[in-house]
């Protein structure tokens, strides 16, 4: 169950409950690793909960008897086994990470290639609800610490100008706020609303279904932009780069594949 009683986002979509699957795979020097899959139910991204375990049982045979440590020749096994579904794969790839690192001694942080700072301030969302919803739950929030704020936007464009603007007036110094569309706005209402909200210094997240649509709405945004959703692998990391379609990229594990696709993809983007 959402600890908030509902979870409202872009398009009007709302989950309550939500079902996950822990993985876990087992070594001959009894170690034992584990991962983790939740999608958001149906109608977020490409992913049937009900689904992973039938598709586990096709990828598991195909394991039996290799080193998980190898996590290249894990992913690509699984990848010759079934195409698609990389919501499954992601807690295979991450229980192998797991059993990595536990063999070797080293968290997982050190074996992805070091931590570089002391952790990053978190963020809460406030789910799509009415400004002054918002403001009470920004209020909350900020009791408890936070001082950044993900705004779920996406479903009455002209509602949503009012809740960013609202947002955005709330803030107090050294506060951020960035409003996530979760794909939910069409090209022309994007385009309506970025115009609308351009002095507010906020952030515009994923605001089109498409990363063609998006780029197109950053051609009139005069705001920072993240994308997350449509980065689904490195050739669409190479296309934002090229672009120059963000400033921000939000990598989802389970979107990508597990951990091994997403170290790829990360250190390109460092890079360039």
């Amino acid at each position: 169950p959402y600890v908030g009683g509902a979870y409202h986002w872009g398009r009007g979509n709302v989950i309550r409950t939500a079902l996950t699957t822990v993985t876990t795979v087992d070594t001959d020097k009894e170690i034992k690793g584990c991962g983790e899959c939740c999608p958001i139910g149906g109608n977020y991204l490409a992913a049937y909960a009900e689904g992973i375990v039938p598709a586990l049982s096709l990828l598991g045979p195909a394991l039996i008897g290799e080193d998980p440590r190898q996590v290249h020749v894990i992913e690509r096994l699984m990848d010759n086994t079934l195409q698609g579904h990389p919501y499954v794969k992601s807690a295979i790839d991450a229980a192998c990470w797991d059993i990595l690192g536990q063999d070797s001694g080293q968290p997982v942080s050190v074996l992805l290639g070091g931590v570089l700072t002391d952790g990053g301030p978190m963020y809460r969302v406030v789910p799509q609800k009415s400004p002054e919803a918002v403001k009470r739950e920004m209020a909350e929030h900020r009791a408890n610490g936070y001082r950044q704020f993900q705004i779920k936007v996406g479903n009455d464009w002209k509602g949503d100008i009012e809740r960013i603007i609202s947002a955005a007036s709330l803030l107090e110094p050294g506060e951020s706020a960035f409003a996530d569309a979760n794909r939910g706005w069409t090209l022309h209402e994007a385009v309506q609303v970025v115009r609308a909200v351009r002095d507010t210094g906020v952030m515009i997240e994923q605001p089109c279904a498409s990363y063609e649509e998006c780029l197109h709405v950053r051609s009139h945004c005069d705001l920072p932009m993240k994308l997350d959703e449509c980065i689904t692998d490195l050739r669409m990391a190479q296309r934002l780069v090229i672009d120059k379609a963000a400033e921000v990229v939000c990598l989802k594990i389970s979107n990508l594949g597990g951990l091994t696709k997403a170290r790829r993809i990360r250190d390109y983007l460092v890079e360039h």
